[in-house]
């Protein structure tokens, strides 16, 4: 198959992806790129693939930008599954992201110099309570119940894809 034409400049889906994982891709990446608006300059590029072997749900590659998620799917899972490997794509793309760690960290209820990619468990780790929090942002429910994430954490995210308005000269 081609690679898609939609978005060419800011997301490129391999050909190993089945049309209706490509339809939900696009869809997927524009309500996420409408959640955070105030990051569209960073965000791009970014490469999507489907995999029919792959240990997790999805996996990033910063130093491809490529996100790859594990087919076959149900929609909402799959849909959980891009948010948040875009939510660490963004971590790596977008300079801004560093800024709202220390804040994410305290909204969470975490030390404030807690190690961003360590913890006891995935469920614990800071990137990933920040990936949680995005696929919130974005599609509402958590997917994984068992990542607590605090409705403060929630607010911070939805401020931090909001452009910054100024006021005056």
């Amino acid at each position: 198959m081609p690679p898609s034409t939609a978005r060419v400049s800011e997301l490129k889906i391999t050909g190993a992806s089945p049309d209706d994982l490509r339809a939900l891709i696009v869809a997927t990446w524009d309500r996420f790129v409408e959640a955070f608006p105030a990051r569209r300059s960073c965000l791009a590029p970014v490469t999507v693939q489907g995999a029919w072997e792959l240990d997790d749900r999805g996996s990033y590659d910063p130093g491809r930008r490529l996100v790859t998620v594990r087919i076959p799917g149900t929609a909402p899972n799959l849909r959980a599954s891009l948010v948040h490997e875009f939510a660490h794509h963004m971590e790596f793309t977008c300079p801004e992201q560093h800024d709202v760690r220390v804040p994410f960290l305290v909204a969470q209820a975490l030390r404030p110099s807690a190690p961003w990619f360590e913890g006891g468990s995935w469920e614990t780790t800071p990137s990933e309570q920040f990936a949680e929090a995005v696929v919130q942002v974005v599609s509402g429910p958590p997917a994984h119940p068992s990542v607590l994430i605090l409705p403060r954490s929630v607010a911070l995210l939805r401020a931090l894809g909001r452009p910054v308005l100024r006021h005056g000269p």
